[in-house]
C-alpha cells in the first residue's frame, strides 16, 4: 500500500545551500567551480560547511558536460626512479598542487614514468584532465621529445623547474631560482676561508635545477677554485658514499662539500665522520633543500631553503585562471629561495 510505503528523502539542491547560506544559488556555483574572484573567504568557508552539514551532492558528471571540464588537473613526474614520491622535492610540489586543487573543487591524477621507457601514445591519451603540470628529468634532447608528446594532449601545461621555454603554445614556466642559490652557497663559503677544492654532489639523472645549482656555485667562486662533481648515483646514503669513495681515489680530500640536495649532503657528513674527519672542522658541508630531514641532522645543516610547496601551489592557481581566462598571464614565474646558515660549514 502507498501509505505503507517508505517515503524517498528529498534531495538536497543548491538551492537549499544558497537559502541555508543567505546567499544566491549562483554564489554557491562559482565556490563548487573554483570562481573565488567575487567570493569572500569566509563566505566560501560557511557555504562549504553547510553543503558538508546538508550533504549536497552537485551533480558532478553533468556540470561537466555542460562546462566541458572534468574539474581535474594532471601532475606527470618523469623520473628514472621507480619510488620517485621518496623525493621530498616532488611530494612538496604535489602536496602544494593537490592543496590548492582541492580547495578549488579540482582533483589531482598523478601519473609517473621514466626518461628512458618509451611511452606507448594510448597510455598518454589516457590522461584525461583539463592541463597538466609536469616536471621531467633527463637530458636536454629527452625533454625536448617528452614534451612535444605532451604537445599532442592539447592541454594548458605548467612545467616544473624548467629554464628553456619548450617550443609550443598555451605554457607557463615555475621554478625556483636555484641558480641564486648556487651564488648564495658559493658566498658563504668564501666568508671566512675561500676553499681551494670544492666537491658538487649530483645524482646520476639529469634534473635542471640540479644543473642550475651547479651553475650558480660556479659563477660564484673565483676562477681558480677547483669544483669537482661527483656522481652520487640515486642520491641514497650509499650510492653517495661510493661516489665519494671512486672520487677520492683521484682527488685529495676537499676543503668544502655542496650537496645538490639536503640527503647526499648529510650522506656525505656521515662519510667523513665515519674516517676522523669532521665537519665543519676540516671539511665545512652545504646542503640544498631545507626540508625538514635537515632538522634532524648533527651538525645542523648549513642549507638552501627551497620553495617546492610554492611551486605547486603556485601552478594549481596558474591553471586554474587560465582554464578560466582562457590565458596565463605570465608565461614564466621564479620563486626565491633563502639561504639558511647552520653549523656544518
Amino acid at each position: 500500500m502507498a501509505s505503507m510505503m517508505q517515503r524517498r528523502p528529498r534531495t538536497v539542491t543548491i538551492r537549499d545551500v544558497a537559502s541555508e547560506a543567505g546567499v544566491t544559488p549562483m554564489t554557491v556555483s562559482n565556490v563548487l567551480n573554483g570562481r573565488l574572484s567575487s567570493v569572500g573567504e569566509a563566505t566560501r568557508v560557511r557555504i562549504l560547511e553547510i553543503i558538508e552539514r546538508l550533504g549536497y551532492k552537485p551533480y558532478a558528471s553533468a556540470r561537466r558536460l555542460r562546462s566541458n571540464r572534468r574539474s581535474s588537473i594532471g601532475m606527470v613526474v618523469v623520473d628514472e626512479a621507480r619510488d620517485y614520491l621518496r623525493d621530498p622535492f616532488t611530494t612538496n610540489m604535489v602536496a602544494g598542487l593537490s592543496n590548492y586543487a582541492t580547495d578549488h573543487g579540482f582533483s589531482v591524477v598523478l601519473v609517473g614514468f621514466r626518461p628512458s621507457t618509451s611511452i606507448p601514445a594510448p597510455l598518454l591519451n589516457q590522461i584525461e584532465t583539463d592541463a597538466l603540470c609536469v616536471i621531467l628529468s633527463g637530458d636536454a634532447s629527452l625533454r625536448v621529445s617528452f614534451m612535444e608528446r605532451l604537445r599532442q594532449l592539447h592541454q594548458p601545461i605548467v612545467f616544473f623547474q624548467e629554464h628553456e621555454r619548450p617550443p609550443m603554445e598555451d605554457v607557463c614556466l615555475i621554478r625556483q631560482d636555484d641558480f641564486a642559490g648556487g651564488q648564495a652557497v658559493a658566498a658563504h663559503l668564501q666568508e671566512q676561508h675561500a676553499p681551494r677544492s670544492v666537491f658538487f654532489l649530483r645524482p646520476h639523472i639529469d634534473w635542471p635545477a640540479i644543473s642550475e645549482r651547479e651553475r650558480g656555485l660556479r659563477a660564484g667562486m673565483p676562477s681558480g677554485v677547483g669544483i669537482i662533481p661527483v656522481d652520487c648515483g640515486n642520491e641514497s646514503l650509499e650510492a653517495t658514499q661510493d661516489g665519494l669513495k671512486i672520487v677520492l681515489q683521484e682527488h685529495a680530500c676537499p676543503d668544502a662539500i655542496v650537496g645538490g640536495n639536503d640527503q647526499m649532503a648529510m650522506a656525505a657528513i656521515r662519510f667523513f665522520d665515519e674516517r676522523g674527519v669532521k665537519t665543519p672542522g676540516t671539511i665545512r658541508v652545504t646542503g640544498f633543500n631545507g626540508f625538514d630531514i635537515w632538522r634532524y641532522g648533527s651538525p645542523r645543516l648549513t642549507t638552501v631553503l627551497s620553495s617546492a610547496y610554492e611551486i605547486g601551489w603556485r601552478a594549481g592557481k596558474e591553471l586554474l585562471n587560465r582554464l578560466d581566462t582562457g590565458v596565463f598571464p605570465q608565461s614564466e614565474i621564479v620563486l626565491p629561495v633563502v639561504f639558511s646558515r647552520g653549523e656544518s660549514s
